[in-house]
């Protein structure tokens, strides 16, 4: 699940204040199915351990006892689609990063070990030192498929969007400002100003600063480049669109 870049800053400083601690494998998102032949079946994301950086994580498939039917390789970022207007429901995963869809092999799904525990994973159930992955094949996503996914993913976590785009529309807010009141200078550097040079210092370090928390975030949770160029173009716009200087109106 994407988390916002508000949480990602909270996050830094957390990190670099405080011990490394290492913490149990554990579930994100998750669907559930009914299937003809292997019943009630739910996809899940299930995460390990990523210490300093990205949780790594893979889509298992579990069956109502909790026992493992198939499992992809693992990734970064995984989102989970299922479409229950057909029959049987069918379900996708998407992989953010390489842009790959990732359908269940049905005939490859085979009964495993244990991999849900009233509701938790077991302890020793991390994805990095597994390595199961079976039952799933891979294609590239098409076009439609990887617009259709991002905007699921979006309207999955509105908040963290709708704070993603905040964040850079207070990066970019000082810059614009700047930028607006040098065309309206024509363009010109001069006259020179100490105040006007300090102040685009200071949007220029805030802009660096906050782009190096978003970066950090990125490695904490990473998430699809569409999103992050959605995010950075929607938030560059509306800071150009408020920090807009008002006409002046001449009266005779």
């Amino acid at each position: 699940m994407r988390l916002s870049i508000a949480v990602f800053a909270a996050l830094f400083w957390f990190g670099v204040s405080s011990p490394v601690q290492a913490h149990s494998p554990y579930f994100g998102q998750s669907e559930r199915i009914e299937h003809p032949k292997f019943g009630v079946v739910e996809f899940a994301v299930l995460y390990g351990d990523g210490i300093f950086f990205a949780d790594p994580s893979q889509v298992v498939a579990l069956d109502s006892e909790g026992y493992l039917l198939a499992a992809t390789p693992q990734s970064k970022a995984l989102l989970i689609q299922c479409d229950r207007s057909v029959s049987p429901p069918d379900c996708r995963i998407y992989d953010e990063l390489q842009g790959v869809v990732l359908e269940p092999d049905y005939k490859q799904w085979a009964r495993g070990r244990i991999i849900e525990e009233e509701g938790r994973p077991p302890r020793d159930a991390y994805p990095e030192y597994m390595d199961i992955h079976y039952g799933f094949s891979k294609r590239p996503a098409t076009p439609i498929e990887k617009l259709r996914f991002e905007m699921a993913g979006v309207w999955g976590s509105l908040t963290d969007s709708a704070l993603s785009v905040l964040w850079w529309v207070v990066t970019w807010s000082l810059l614009t400002r700047l930028t607006w009141k040098w065309k309206r200078n024509g363009w010109q550097l001069r006259p020179f100003k100490i105040t006007v040079f300090a102040m685009a210092v200071l949007g220029l370090a805030v802009f660096i600063g906050m782009s190096f928390l978003a970066a950090y975030g990125w490695l904490l949770s990473p998430y699809s480049p569409y999103f992050f160029a959605f995010a950075f173009i929607l938030g560059a716009l509306i800071a150009t669109i408020l920090t807009r200087p008002k006409a002046v109106v001449q009266r005779d």
